[in-house]
């Protein structure tokens, strides 16, 4: 979930496959209690490796159970209908728990954006509720994505996702930080709306 210096933008698609609703009138206080993001550089990216990478750490609180999360974060094929930076979503069965994932979407600061492709081998474990994704094609040259959901005292679900990601040439690592936790925010709105919109259509039946 780098790139290639062709396509200007790195690792930010990576999070287009996640989101958090928030109402216009709730505090910047609410918002950091349902959403935590944290970020490092991290040099080098692991011991013995030439190379440096950023890593991206979400703590995401939602009010669903959490078999109506798991179904949200793992409806792929159609997540291009909720998330709205992804243009296109597609998945391929490769066996059992075992999909890969092609996505297109717009990432970007203001005016400046840009169409990236990716393309990521994901191991789902639905006993455990966690998601194992690799990039295996695509736009981007190394990362990796780890998800995984525990339900709540309260009846409500705890995300935890960790991505570690190599941008490349494209531009600084600590711009490329800023870019990706911006990125995750945004994405973390979309996914948490469809969530509850599940939700709520599943107590009313």
């Amino acid at each position: 979930m780098a790139w290639r210096r062709t396509k200007g933008a790195c690792c930010l698609a990576l999070l287009l496959s996640s989101g958090l609703f928030i109402s216009v009138s709730a505090s910047a206080a609410k918002l950091e209690e349902m959403l935590e993001i944290k970020s490092a550089l991290l040099r080098p990216c692991e011991k013995n490796l030439a190379y440096d990478c950023v890593k991206v750490d979400v703590r995401f609180n939602v009010d669903a159970p959490i078999e109506t999360v798991w179904q949200v974060i793992t409806d792929y094929q159609n997540a291009a209908q909720f998330i709205s930076n992804l243009r296109s979503s597609t998945e391929t069965s490769l066996a059992t728990n075992s999909v890969q994932v092609e996505q297109v979407g717009r990432v970007g600061w203001g005016i400046l954006n840009v169409d990236i492709r990716t393309v990521y081998k994901v191991s789902l474990n639905p006993i455990e509720k966690k998601i194992d994704s690799v990039s295996v094609g695509g736009d981007l040259q190394t990362v990796r994505m780890v998800t995984e959901l525990k339900s709540k005292a309260n009846g409500g679900t705890l995300l935890e996702y960790t991505l570690v990601t190599d941008p490349g040439p494209w531009a600084p690592l600590a711009i490329t930080e800023e870019l990706l936790k911006r990125q995750a925010r945004q994405s973390f709105v979309d996914l948490r709306r469809e969530i509850l919109k599940r939700d709520n259509a599943t107590l009313k039946r």
